[in-house]
């Protein structure tokens, strides 16, 4: 019978952790029910041993893992590991194998080389089998521990479905868990390195939940527990999908990627013209997949579990080590190879990514940018987050920028999953990021609002005004219901649009427009990908910190750089027919001649990045017309923006329709003859097309494409309206878009992409009083 665990008080600086019983202790724990008991222990120095003059247990800082390191040994010997080595389940067998077994045995050379002329590769078996730790085989065994009373690792995992609920015994005493933490313990108990002796620090059991006070003490020294931790282990859940297949296909990606090969192994792109004649031209378009699609699709389950949005990751994952062990079931892998598989999906997301969304939800299902709902499991985000989280992690040993990397941890904690809405803030406190600008200690006993507002409050103190990009606006009626065929080039434009919905309502909170609401669920327009914008900087404006005035009112300096005039819809299906709407006085461009300004659009479109997509591909007249098959089937493609806004007046003289066709039409019987041609005249769609397609698609999506009253180019949030301002705000590393609200006073509608002509335009403006530096009071 299940009975209360009664919890001795933490005095001064010490936390709690479990020794775990192991088949060490007693045989009985090799498969019974789970045992452990706590025990009070302190992190401060002095019970650290010296390290810097005594090796200590575990100072090599290796896990055993199920795949081990000793893979990266076979990638250069014989044969290929592409197909052997312990990879061969990854990859599909060919017809022959299939229908023929005896063409599996291995074909033996007509002359070999004798054996001591041969390379000798370490043979390697992937069994998810350990051996039990054994004290007399360990190296380990005569060194001190790290501290005077031992060592721990910290548990990373996922609550789980609170419903579901196991038992274990606690101090002999039997306490219901979730299931999650019952399964993580019950495999913790049979790796070699809690068997060794290591303690466990997880929530769950080491912090009193009942005691606000000491929960709030303990959220507050997890940036501690956790950067003090021997490992963070981190725990995915029980095997399930085949993720022990993921696991080894993860591995296999990451060995690899290292070598830069990595994709011609995994599939082929085939691409040949089936008919070449006159008036009359057919490419066809093929991928072959060499790893099989239960890999893939294992992946998928494996990158869609919970834990991977779990808020309190952000937090662990960064303090934690890039070796951190991941434990799937029986499985495990590090952290770091798993991060290098994700960053080959999101380099390759066009194609290896959506396979592996396929894989599990059919080629029939949308994409990210189709719906404001939430579409984690079917988006981009399975390989994005998990690489922000890492990104993150890279930043904490350099932070010689004023915030820097504040944003990239507001909007991961924005978009996390969180039992308790005011771990949203709480959970990012201990970040390095965060720690150095936001001096809060949680309180449980306060209001969500009110937590949210304290918040922002604090960070806007710290001059880092970077929150309000995360302001939550809402998203027009748009058409949900249409036809429109995939398979044929006819109709271009969706017809017989019908049920009209709101997608996203923003904030439904009453809080002032400053606040970042972590409620209600965010903007589904995806945020740039370059987080830093190119926004010039002001240095001879003096460092000024915003305040905060009646409560609601925030003042800070900066400049309203220009008034939007032209708009564009937002969706192929927008509801209101205003849109797109033409300024009636359209401004001369001022970027230049129509080349130059040709090329301003494509960078608004995918991105002044240096480092970015070749922006000089994204105006051919195919991608706007038929699209890239596999890119854009969907109706976020840039065809159909085009045919809705086609007769956008963003130039006097230049409409969207006039940069993208041939500035002089060819002569008709020029276009005869080349139709007539044999010669190949269908786009040869390379990488650098699907990147620049994709990215576009990604920064127009819920976006409206402006012009300015000067004539300035840019991308805005869908809620943006005519007569709304750009403004450019000190402590803000992108322009914001603000919309006037009588007396002075602006509210913010959310961030924006502006493509400025030079560094030295906010000069200039400010200059010939064109625009004004002061205080704006935004409500």
């Amino acid at each position: 019978m299940e009975r209360k665990l009664h919890y001795s008080p933490l005095l001064n600086r010490d936390i709690r952790v479990i020794r775990l019983l192991t088949q060490v202790d007693h045989p009985v724990h090799a498969t019974g029910p789970v045992h452990c008991r706590t025990v009070h222990v302190s992190l401060d120095d002095s019970h650290r041993v010296d390290e810097s003059r005594n090796a200590t247990k575990g100072s090599n800082r290796i896990w055993p893992v199920s795949v081990d390191d000793h893979v990266d040994d076979i990638i250069d010997g014989e044969p290929d590991t592409s197909h052997s080595g312990g990879f061969g389940t990854l990859f599909e067998r060919s017809l022959t194998e299939r229908v023929f077994p005896i063409m599996r045995i291995p074909e033996v050379p007509y002359w070999e080389r004798p054996n001591c002329l041969k390379r000798r590769t370490q043979e390697t078996t992937y069994h998810h089998t350990r051996t039990a730790w054994d004290p007399n085989q360990d190296p380990e065994a005569g060194l001190p521990w790290r501290y005077t009373w031992g060592d721990f690792v910290a548990l990373s995992y996922v609550w789980g479905d609170q419903s579901i609920r196991r038992e274990i015994y606690v101090n002999d005493v039997p306490v219901s868990v979730t299931a999650s933490l019952e399964s993580a313990l019950r495999e913790l108990r049979n790796h070699s390195r809690i068997q060794q002796g290591f303690l466990i620090w997880v929530d769950a059991l080491c912090i009193n939940q009942e005691d606000l006070d000491e929960r709030a003490a303990q959220v507050a020294r997890m940036n501690d527990i956790y950067h003090r931790a021997w490992h963070v282990v981190i725990w995915l859940g029980p095997e399930e999908n085949r993720s022990d297949l993921a696991v080894l296909a993860l591995r296999y990606m990451s060995l690899h990627a290292k070598q830069g090969d990595v994709l011609s192994k995994l599939y082929k792109r085939v691409e040949a013209y089936i008919v070449r004649l006159p008036f009359m031209q057919w490419k066809h378009t093929h991928t072959s997949l060499h790893i099989r699609k239960a890999a893939l699709n294992a992946i998928h389950h494996l990158l869609a579990r919970s834990y991977w949005r779990r808020l309190w990751i952000i937090q662990e994952v960064v303090l934690g080590s890039r070796k951190s062990p991941v434990l799937c079931g029986s499985s495990s892998i590090l952290l770091k190879d798993i991060f290098d598989a994700l960053q080959v999906m999101k380099e390759d997301g066009d194609t290896l990514g959506q396979y592996i969304i396929f894989s599990a939800r059919g080629t029939g299902q949308q994409r990210w940018n189709i719906m404001g709902e939430d579409t984690y499991e079917i988006s981009e985000k399975l390989w994005e987050r998990p690489v922000a989280i890492t990104a993150l992690q890279a930043l904490e040993t350099n932070l010689s920028t004023p915030n820097r990397g504040v944003y990239d941890a507001l909007l991961l904690s924005r978009e996390a999953n969180a039992t308790d809405e005011r771990d949203r803030v709480y959970g990012i406190l201990g970040l390095p990021q965060i720690a150095g600008n936001v001096k809060l200690l949680p309180n449980y006993n306060l209001k969500a609002s009110e937590t949210f507002i304290l918040f922002s409050v604090t960070l806007l103190a710290s001059g880092d005004v970077n929150g309000l990009r995360l302001v939550n606006s809402p998203v027009p009626r748009i058409g949900t219901r249409y036809f429109k065929s995939t398979h044929f080039s006819r109709p271009r434009a969706p017809k017989l649009i019908r049920r009209h919905r709101t997608i996203h309502r923003g904030c439904e909170h009453n809080l002032p427009s400053w606040v970042i609401c972590w409620s209600c669920p965010r903007n589904p327009a995806q945020p740039f990908l370059n987080r830093v914008s190119t926004l010039p900087f002001l240095p001879y404006v003096p460092a000024t910190t915003p305040q905060i005035m009646n409560g609601n009112l925030l003042t800070v300096k900066g400049m309203i750089f220009d008034t939007i005039t032209t708009l564009s819809a937002f969706h192929a299906t927008e509801s209101d027919k205003f849109y797109p709407h033409n300024d009636p006085d359209p401004p001369q461009s001022p970027y230049g001649s129509r080349a130059e300004t040709r090329e301003a659009l494509a960078r608004t479109l995918v991105g002044n990045d240096p480092d970015g997509p070749n922006p000089s591909v994204i105006l051919h007249p195919t991608i706007w017309s038929t699209g890239i098959m596999g890119v854009d089937n969907n109706i976020f493609g840039l065809k159909d923006f085009y045919y809705r806004n086609r007769a956008l007046r963003l130039f006097d003289g230049w409409s969207l329709d006039s940069f993208i066709r041939e500035a002089e039409p060819k002569p008709i019987s020029r276009r005869i003859r080349d139709t007539a041609s044999t010669a190949p005249r269908i786009l040869n769609v390379t990488a650098a097309h699907r990147e620049a397609l994709a990215t576009s698609m990604r920064r127009l999506g819920w976006r409206r494409l402006v012009t300015t009253q000067t004539g300035y180019l840019g991308l805005v949030p869908a809620a943006t309206k005519m007569g709304d301002v750009v403004t450019v705000l000190t402590g803000c590393n992108a322009p914001l878009v603000l919309r006037p609200e009588g007396k002075g006073r602006f509210s913010v509608v959310g961030e924006a992409y502006v493509h400025w002509v030079t560094e030295q335009d906010l000069h200039q403006r400010l200059e010939k009083g064109i625009c004004t530096l002061g205080d704006i009071c935004i409500c």
